[in-house]
């Protein structure tokens, strides 16, 4: 089934052809190349997303529909705060935008094993970033968590030849145990 049918199917979401798995420490190089054709975020080099499946496989996922993949979500958990799952980078390619895809990501990382004792979700959000802030309150909505956002980022802490955007922290909690 082609990505176009798939965009023009309105049932998507009620079958099984949506599935969520944990990365892969091989995933590496799938998850640069959706990112890159994904567009509009930030592009990292291959190895950071290598070493992000090597590192962090187990809070990381790829979703797939009709084993086509998708997109991705790359997480880890704070070293000093277990609890807290940071979501690093989530992409959807474009033939698969607008079909709830993302959500279904979050929903599916957060019952990944590597994610069963996360009680709080965190990541930074540009102002002008309205889908990824849409996305993130859609999902702390369906979690029936509570969103906090805070200042994260100035754009004045990016070096003056590497400039960026403000960018927000959002805070997802609670995060309710998986029974």
């Amino acid at each position: 089934m082609s990505a176009a049918m798939i965009k023009d199917s309105e049932a998507l979401l009620d079958k099984d052809g949506v599935a969520v798995r944990t990365a892969l420490e091989s995933d590496g190089a799938l998850l640069w190349e959706i990112a890159r054709d994904a567009k509009g975020i930030d592009l990292n080099s291959p190895y950071a997303y290598m070493m992000m499946c090597q590192n962090f496989c187990d809070t990381s996922a790829v979703v797939e529909v009709y084993g086509q993949p998708a997109g991705f979500v790359t997480a880890y958990r704070l070293p000093k705060r277990p609890q807290v799952l940071f979501v690093w980078q989530i992409a959807v390619l474009p033939e698969f935008r607008g079909l709830g895809i993302g959500q279904r990501l979050l929903d599916g990382l957060v019952t990944l094993p590597g994610c069963a004792t996360v009680r709080t979700m965190e990541t930074t959000v540009t102002p002008s970033n309205g889908a990824s802030e849409a996305l993130f309150r859609g999902f702390a909505k369906t979690q029936g968590a509570c969103l906090d956002i805070r200042e994260g980022f100035a754009s004045t802490d990016f070096p003056d030849d590497a400039p960026g955007d403000a960018e927000r922290l959002f805070v997802i909690h609670p995060l309710h145990p998986i029974d």
